[in-house]
């Protein structure tokens, strides 16, 4: 494709623009993409071409960041040079953004090979331009309705937006996200035997309980969250495929999460089964490339996960654990995590109704509080911070949690101090935030942690065990 003088005043404004925010110390790839973007509409197109080795996509609801920085940090290990957008811009803007980085002044790639996060509303655009060699599809749930719209509806999109001969790395246990290997050139499917929380019936919300074929209601024999299970429909005989790569003998020890494929055994520093499928997205991922089990191993194990993904941080009162909630999916599998710690918890949930969070909030209805309330004698506290702390505080009431245990505090400061104030023999803590109040909590609790001299416990960990 001929490379038009709107090509070139494009990449040499977002490069400039890039310069300018390091030598300001600012990060981000937004700006350079939004302006790079709206001098040639085309540039994405221009700059995919470079890279012979392959574009991998990651979209889904849930798990994108953290299954691409998976993936990453395989590739790492590999000793593969690629691009990314790795600080999880993942839009137009900002997947431009990561591309512009990655291209010199000569408009030659740095690299022939990029992984790129593509949030599920943004995949129609992004393959209009862009012909992705691989497409890992995590699961998909209802997530801001407010702009996303209708489930089915961005089912739809995403599916009819993937080119077929693109090769699919699919969650066979999401109905969802199975049925795109209907029909499709190429589909490597990735699932669980069982967890430890994995029942025969489920209360959780389901996003698939009928059939994206025919309608008929789907009869499942195991849950493992959400709609996640093995699935068959009576109707139309659409049922879970059978996983190429399958995840037996899962199970936790001492903060690590370990599961067999194929009789290799791998491990993962994360919390939460439902980390479990976007270690397996990344390994099916990495095994499609070529990469030998050996690297993949370590890959998976080395990984330190990203901000706000289960990440753990030190302070002179004790550890704290940072998760992003945006959905009640996902929000119910961290408050089974939670319960599974069997320690006294201690819990600041912030909420935000910012555009970036999803304006219309109702969705804190569909998320099982009731587990907490269940669990009502181990809650030390609730300490509830954000735009609609009231909101949240008067849901975690109906849910069975106490009042005196319910704390307001608006102030993101006083929210942590009031966690950290006190803390019962063996209390847990868990930090809760919606994506807008995600950063400015973690730079919070991250000045902590400096000015007193500590570190990450969890990256700490980790990478000595790998320097073992």
């Amino acid at each position: 494709m001929k490379r038009t003088w709107r090509f070139w005043l494009a990449l040499w404004a977002g490069k400039i623009i890039t310069m300018g925010l390091l030598v300001t110390g600012k990060k981000g790839t937004t700006l350079p993409g939004k302006i790079a973007n709206w001098i040639d509409p085309q540039i994405m197109r221009h700059l995919s071409v470079a890279y012979t080795d392959g574009i991998i996509m990651v979209t889904g609801t849930n798990g994108k960041t953290t299954t691409a920085n998976l993936l990453a940090s395989i590739l790492r290990q590999a000793g593969k040079v690629f691009a990314f957008n790795q600080a999880g811009a993942n839009l137009v803007t900002g997947i431009t953004g990561a591309l512009i980085q990655n291209t010199g002044w000569n408009g030659l790639s740095q690299a022939s090979l990029a992984l790129l996060e593509v949030d599920e509303a943004t995949v129609p655009k992004f393959c209009e331009q862009v012909s992705p060699s691989l497409a890992i599809v995590t699961n998909f749930f209802r997530d801001q309705l407010d702009r996303y719209g209708e489930l089915d509806t961005t089912v739809r999109m995403v599916k009819g937006s993937l080119p077929k001969e693109t090769v699919l790395v699919l969650n066979a246990d999401d109905p969802l996200v199975a049925q795109f290997g209907t029909n499709h050139n190429q589909a490597i499917y990735y699932g669980v035997e069982r967890t430890p929380d994995s029942q025969g019936d489920s209360q959780e919300t389901r996003e698939a309980r009928f059939c994206p074929g025919c309608g008929t209601a789907l009869d499942y024999t195991l849950f493992h969250y959400g709609q996640l299970g093995i699935f068959k429909c009576s109707g139309c005989g659409f049922h879970r495929p059978e996983p190429e790569i399958l995840a037996k003998d899962v199970h936790l020890d001492e903060g690590l999460m370990l599961f067999q494929v194929d009789e290799v055994a791998f491990r993962i520093a994360l919390q939460g089964y439902y980390n479990l499928y976007n270690a397996l997205a990344a390994l099916t991922a990495a095994r499609e490339l070529g990469f030998k089990d050996k690297v993949i191993e370590k890959g998976l194990r080395v990984f330190i996960p990203q901000a706000g993904r289960m990440e753990r941080f030190s302070l002179p009162e004790g550890d704290i654990t940072l998760t992003l909630v945006k959905n009640p999916t996902g929000f119910d599998q961290v408050i089974q995590t939670m319960i599974g710690v069997d320690r006294p918890l201690g819990i600041l949930i912030g909420i935000n109704d910012l555009a970036a969070d999803g304006r219309d909030i109702s969705w804190l209805w569909d998320v099982n509080f009731e587990r907490l309330g269940t669990h009502e004698a181990r809650i030390q506290k609730v300490v509830c911070t954000g735009l609609r702390a009231e909101d949240i505080a008067l849901r975690l009431k109906y849910a069975g949690v106490s009042v005196e245990k319910l704390i307001l505090e608006h102030s993101l400061t006083g929210a942590l101090k009031m966690l950290t104030g006190s803390r019962a023999e063996g209390e847990a803590w868990f930090i809760l935030p919606t994506y807008t109040l995600l950063f400015p909590l973690r730079e919070i609790v991250e000045d902590r942690q400096k000015s007193a001299g500590l570190s990450n416990s969890g990256a700490k960990e980790r990478g000595e065990e790998a320097r073992a």
